[in-house]
């Protein structure tokens, strides 16, 4: 189950790019008798651009960050530790065999015996091998299941952290392409606010306006000087983030392509992505094992009221000097069965704690079912929304383009003032933020829809990074 997202080259981006370069500058300097400065202006501007680095996209990024991202490489620890959970419970069912011996010298002193008397000083030494092999563990029977679920849970808990890396990623890396839009907003807005009280102090001065008119000009201005010094805080602050997950992600990083692809999920029905969910979601299958853990665990508790049977075997060389000494090689070998009469209540105890602990296994189990229903339809919606308000934001960007250009015609006919020119680019710009904002609300809400399905995988990764130019 995927969201089809076809690959596609928009072959005029560069130029209106340039385009919306010239416009910009056209707008502080005017445009009579000023169009070489203007087209060598742009072009200075697009040359050191272009020499300002290379930019890293997402999926180098997501490369980087497998190898170096605490959160992944704490979970693959995690993984590799909780596989050696079935080793482990096997363990405790295979044979068992240890060695002992000591060495001894002994000074004996004989005060009265029937066969001798007097001092004898001697040495001794034994050697023993003994093995013992588990016929009837019933707890350590059920141990080593209830390991074998312990490993899938393992395995489910990584899944979750790899998609969890994706979807970290995304959000950190389009949450800096966001805070850039903003910045460049916020500073298209300071232009035009600045201007405004430029005007307002040139009529106080030849008496058109009022002081107040000034002051209130100056308080607007501040105003935006102090949103852009918090937009460029913001921007340092959400690269911070992006560089916790991958330290030395660059600042650049390339931005979405103009012809971005709006594919809503398919199928468009919401209910068979929460069924996929249940069945595929990690977090659920996690909850799940945890749960047959916690009832294989009634299950070990209960075990100490069986009794246990052992195969057991020795064999032991004794060697002495003594005068009365012996020396002897012994092997035995039987069965050792221990029946449980009465443990003072702690196996009935520990039986009824198992108990509430399964309990409550399932009663997580069924809250983050609950979750990721949520989540799926909270990505899916998401994604319905985001496709919405890319096609009318984008209307909004047309008509405020319509309303600059149209400013700009009645500034050079001197019908509008400069103001009005910058004024209408501000609004430019900031339509143009909301609809960046939106195409990114759609891609992050793409991955977490994936997510929430439980079918996000490097290849969607690789997907996205397409739509990157």
């Amino acid at each position: 189950m995927r969201i089809l997202n076809p690959n596609t080259k928009n072959v005029t981006e560069v130029i209106a790019g340039a385009d919306r370069k010239a416009l910009e500058l056209r707008h502080l300097f005017g445009s009579t008798g000023k169009q070489e400065m203007i087209r060598r202006l742009t072009l200075a501007s697009l040359m050191a651009f272009s020499l300002n680095g290379v930019a890293a996209d997402l999926q180098q990024l997501y490369e980087q960050a497998s190898q170096h991202d605490p959160q992944i490489l704490a979970a693959r620890a995690n993984r590799d530790a909780g596989k050696e959970a079935e080793p482990l419970a096997r363990a405790n069912l295979l044979p068992n065999v240890s060695a002992s011996g000591n060495l001894n010298y002994t000074n004996q002193d004989i005060k009265k015996s029937l066969s001798v008397t007097g001092e004898d000083d001697f040495s001794s030494n034994s050697l023993a091998l003994n093995v013992t092999q588990p016929l009837f563990r019933r707890d350590r029977t059920v141990a080593l299941e209830q390991a074998r679920e312990q490993v899938k849970q393992a395995d489910a808990n990584y899944l979750f952290a790899e998609q969890d890396l994706m979807v970290r990623l995304a959000q950190a890396y389009f949450g800096v392409l966001s805070a850039e839009e903003n910045l460049t907003f916020a500073e298209a807005e300071k232009k035009a606010i600045e201007r405004q009280l430029d005007q307002a102090k040139e009529r106080f001065e030849v008496g058109l306006v009022a002081i107040t008119d000034v002051h209130e000009a100056q308080a607007r201005y501040d105003q935006s000087n102090a949103n852009v010094i918090s937009a460029r805080n913001d921007v340092d602050n959400t690269l911070e983030v992006l560089r916790e997950i991958v330290p030395d992600a660059p600042s650049a990083l390339d931005d979405l392509k103009e012809d971005l692809p709006l594919v809503g999920p398919e199928p468009r029905v919401i209910d068979s992505w929460a069924q996929t969910a249940q069945e595929n979601n990690p977090q659920i299958a996690s909850a799940r094992f945890n749960t047959e853990i916690a009832r294989k665990s009634i299950e070990v508790q209960r075990s100490g009221h069986y009794p246990s049977l052992d195969l057991v075997g020795s064999l032991t060389r004794a060697r002495s000097n003594a005068t009365t000494g012996t020396d002897a090689d012994t092997g035995a070998i039987g069965l050792q069965l221990a029946v449980p009469i009465y443990s003072g209540g702690g196996v009935t105890s520990a039986t009824r704690q198992a108990r509430f602990q399964f309990e409550a296994a399932q009663e997580e189990l069924d809250q983050t079912r609950r979750g990721v229903a949520r989540q799926v339809r909270d990505a899916y919606r998401g994604i319905e929304t985001s496709i919405s308000r890319v096609g009318a934001l984008n209307a909004t960007v047309r008509s405020a383009m319509s309303a600059l250009e149209a400013t700009e015609a009645g500034f050079e006919a001197g019908t509008r003032t400069l103001v009005d020119v910058l004024n209408s680019q501000s609004a430019l710009f900031l339509a143009r933020r909301d609809f960046a904002q939106a195409r990114y609300d759609y891609v992050v809400n793409t991955l977490r829809l994936l997510q929430a399905a439980g079918t996000l995988s490097d290849e969607d990764i690789v997907r996205v990074n397409g739509w990157l130019q």
